[in-house]
């Protein structure tokens, strides 16, 4: 933290601007003025409900504000605080590691404004695992972050095949959170926007700005200034100079520099952006003189922002670009790779993870070599994956041999050769590297080959291969072996007995399945029960499964007990599943209350969903607004989905604006698509604006789609062009998808073009595929080209494809053979 006093600190004694909220500049380039007037949009009501709702109910909350540059993230964090919890005090961790050694007492806000900082990478890893555990440990706590949807998408993204190395923020990203989508878009027509810029001439002078975008916050920031200065290119406001410094910063963050760029990094890189001409007549002080340049501020935001992270106090040694700035480079510059310099410069990252981020770009963007060389120092510098997806690398560059050499005796490297091996068919290879890594130490090693013996019919290496397996990964390869004989009672029980002999609860869930296939159901309630007495606790929710096939209620309600007593409800939501199919509707809602009391916020869902179909209305949404106190807005949702199917659009609108402040938008959306099928196409647009207004533009995305499908060429235009201006940057691929199905190609390609133009990179890929498909590969080539420069991993078969049809076609395939080993060059 940065220092006692700053600890202390509320919200209302922050600086704002030091938690991150954009100053507005005055329009005589004054900057030390007070914040423009708040302006409260539906998103708010939203967060404010659930910080008083932690407040009051003594829990914690982690509440994620996601959406574009300059949309009032931040500003509707700051203000939510300051009016929910203004004696709470504010802790700003600026990275994982000060998240990581945090001492947070009760009644705090953990503030996490550009949350990827602290999430990102290994350390970000080990942040997120302090972060869940302050939200088990400590209440009230209120952790309150922001961050852009495409670090969002980026820290939520798995790798299919290889071991989930980022768990926890995978977890904590995608688990039971409130998410919020923060438009940013202000209405320039809304008579509080109209009254509040009478009363403020910044505001006034942005909504005269705003132009059909309605992007009043953009221009509150100074943001579109930016974007206009840095647009005119080289030598024009900027010099080539500074220009090129700008675009190597925001460069490196795009391709995954998690914090501010080192300068070093900044210097050589910026040589590749600039021309022969600019590098001979820069002179010898061309970088601190475009440094000093970019960090200075002249009524408006600076285009650089300094920072220090060196220990101690001391001059800037790193810099990142005005967020707004860098989103606009990010997304025009999305297809293109940077050049050669760039990728020398990253070996100046300044953290292993951020080594590791810039190989695995260079890699997806087929740059082999750089991709090498980087995987290699990111490797050098203790980075814990990087020589896993480095051998993977060479195997394909420099054959197995050197794959071998280079995962030496690391058990994830053998674990991704062989991953990557099995997908390739390659048997032998498989077998021989999960047996590497399983005698490097790798448990879930042995497992597998022994399921691959087994799935090559060598029963007998199977369960060699099991027996030989060291205690701790026994039980796991006995288990997996079990489960593939399945078809096989006797040889799957003695799998699964092994499994147990070596103390393996599981063993008797395993032995249970097989009894129950076996139609002994007291067998399979004797594995179940000493399953759960092992600490098995899922075992119980079989047990009422078993014991209601038995006939025995008693039993049953006694199983779906005992695994409430073992902190596992699961066995209440089974009970009234199953009561719920024997038509005890009263049973099942009292099941359902159990599992409620036990913490299973769905359970509150089911009950508003019986309470429905009773025709309760009241108690339906009792039901409803319970669910919403403990985390789950999704039974408004339900609610409005049922009602809007059943034709009861007054009530299907009050559920989806309920589900809405609870942080669902799901329901207008659901709601926009059941009024267009239903023909009322104004109600659709209205339902389709309420979306828009809480952040999500997808319902006008939808129904683009839906009117195309129906033959409504101009409704499906106006909705998608409101679409793409509200930020739904994929609409127009969405919408290319219908037209091809549909065959019209002509249509599709001039909607894949919009797409293109709107920056949305899996355009590319899609007129790529398009023209492929025409017989037209050098146009495929280029557009497959965009797109593995934009780093999508399925366009470079496509590319692959598209150079081997080209003419003549023998060297054309050979080239194209040769780039497979080798990729792209620079």
């Amino acid at each position: 933290m940065p220092d006692g006093e700053a600890r202390l600190r509320t919200a209302l004694q922050w600086d704002p601007v030091r938690l991150g909220v954009h100053p507005a500049p005055g329009l005589d380039d004054g900057v030390d003025l007070p914040p423009t007037e708040y302006l409260l949009r539906p998103h708010d009501e939203t967060l404010r409900g659930l910080l008083a709702r932690s407040a009051a109910t003594n829990r914690g909350v982690f509440v994620l504000l996601v959406g574009r540059s300059a949309s009032g993230k931040t500003r509707a964090a700051y203000e939510a605080v300051k009016a929910v919890l203004p004696d709470w005090p504010v802790l700003y961790p600026t990275d994982a590691d000060e998240l990581t050694a945090a001492d947070v007492a009760p009644r705090t806000v953990l503030w996490l404004d550009e949350a990827q900082r602290c999430l990102s990478g290994a350390v970000g890893e080990r942040a997120a695992r302090a972060l869940v555990r302050l939200l088990d440990e400590v209440a009230p706590l209120a952790v309150v972050g922001t961050m852009w949807p495409e670090h969002l998408r980026r820290l939520t993204e798995r790798t299919r095949g290889v071991e989930d190395e980022f768990a926890h923020t995978h977890a904590l990203l995608t688990g039971r959170h409130t998410r919020i989508a923060v438009p940013d878009t202000l209405s320039v027509d809304s008579p509080e926007v109209a009254a509040a810029a009478a009363r403020d001439p910044r505001l006034a002078a942005a909504v005269r700005a705003a132009g059909p975008g309605n992007r009043v916050l953009q221009h509150l920031t100074g943001g579109p200034e930016l974007v206009r200065r840095w647009e005119m290119g080289p030598d024009q406001w900027f010099t080539s100079a500074e220009h090129a410094v700008l675009t190597a910063a925001a460069e490196a963050r795009r391709l995954g520099h998690a914090s501010a760029v080192p300068a070093r990094l900044l210097m050589e890189a910026a040589a590749g952006f600039m021309d022969s001409t600019a590098r001979a007549t820069a002179g010898k002080e061309w970088f601190p003189a475009a440094i000093g340049s970019l960090t200075a501020s002249a009524g408006g935001p600076a285009p650089l922002i300094a920072e220090r992270h060196e220990p101690g106090v001391g001059d800037p040694d790193s810099y990142r670009p005005d967020d707004y700035l860098e989103q606009h480079i990010r997304r025009v510059r999305a297809h293109r790779t940077p050049p050669a310099e760039f990728w020398a410069a990253a070996a100046w990252a300044r953290t292993p993870d951020d080594l590791h981020a810039f190989a695995r770009a260079a890699e997806q963007r087929r740059r082999y070599g750089c991709a090498a060389t980087l995987y290699d120092m990111a490797v050098r510098q203790g980075h814990g994956r990087a020589r896993a997806e480095w051998a993977v690398l060479r195997e394909t560059t420099d054959g197995q041999a050197a794959a071998e050499e280079t995962a030496a005796t690391d058990p994830g490297a053998w674990v991704a050769l062989a991953v990557a091996r099995e997908a390739e068919g390659d048997r032998a290879g498989t077998r021989r590297a999960y047996l590497r890594a399983a005698e490097a130490g790798d448990v879930w090693a042995w497992s597998a080959l022994a399921r691959i013996c087994e799935q090559e019919g060598d029963l007998g290496s199977a369960d060699e291969v099991a027996a030989r397996a060291p205690a701790v990964a026994q039980s796991l390869a006995w288990r997996t072996l079990g489960r593939m004989r399945a078809a096989d009672g006797p040889a799957a029980a003695k799998a699964f007995e092994q499994a147990v002999s070596v103390g393996d609860g599981w063993g008797h869930v395993g032995l249970a399945q097989t009894a129950e296939r076996a139609g002994d159901l007291p067998k399979a309630v004797e594995h179940a029960t000493r399953a759960a007495e092992a600490g098995v606790t899922e075992a119980w929710a079989r047990l009422v499964r078993l014991q209601w096939a038995l006939g025995d209620r008693t039993a049953t309600v006694a199983a779906a007990t005992g695994g409430a007593a073992a902190a596992n409800p699961e066995g209440w939501t089974q009970l009234a599943q199953l009561r719920h199919a024997a038509g005890d509707l009263s049973g099942a809602a009292a099941a359902h209350r159990e599992a409620a009391a036990l913490g299973v916020g769905a359970a509150w869902r089911e009950l508003a969903l019986l309470a429905e179909a009773d025709g309760d209305r009241t108690a339906a949404e009792e039901a409803a607004a319970q669910a919403v106190r403990t985390g789950d807005p999704e039974a408004w949702t339900a609610l409005a989905e049922d009602r809007a199917e059943r034709g009861d659009d007054t009530g299907a609108a009050h559920a989806a604006a309920e589900a809405a402040r609870a942080g669902d938008v799901e329901a207008w959306i659901t709601l926009a698509r059941g009024r267009e099928r239903a023909g009322d196409p104004e109600g659709a647009e209205r339902a389709a604006d309420l979306a828009a207004d809480r952040g999500s533009p997808a319902a006008w995305a939808a129904l683009s789609r839906m009117r195309e499908r129906s033959g409504d060429r101009e409704g499906s235009r106006r909705a998608v062009s409101r679409a793409a201006a509200l930020g739904a940057t994929d609409a127009w691929t969405a919408l290319g998808r219908v037209r091809e199905a549909q065959d019209d190609t002509a249509a599709a390609e001039r909607a894949y073009i919009r797409g293109c133009e709107a920056g949305d990179t899996e355009a590319y890929a899609a007129l790529g595929a398009l023209y492929l498909a025409q017989g037209r590969p050098t146009e495929a080539r280029d557009a497959y080209r965009s797109a593995v420069d934009a780093g999508l991993p399925d366009a470079w078969e496509g590319l692959l494809s598209a150079l081997a049809a080209q003419t003549p076609r023998a060297g054309s395939a050979q080239t194209a053979e040769r780039l497979r080993r080798t990729g792209l060059s620079l």
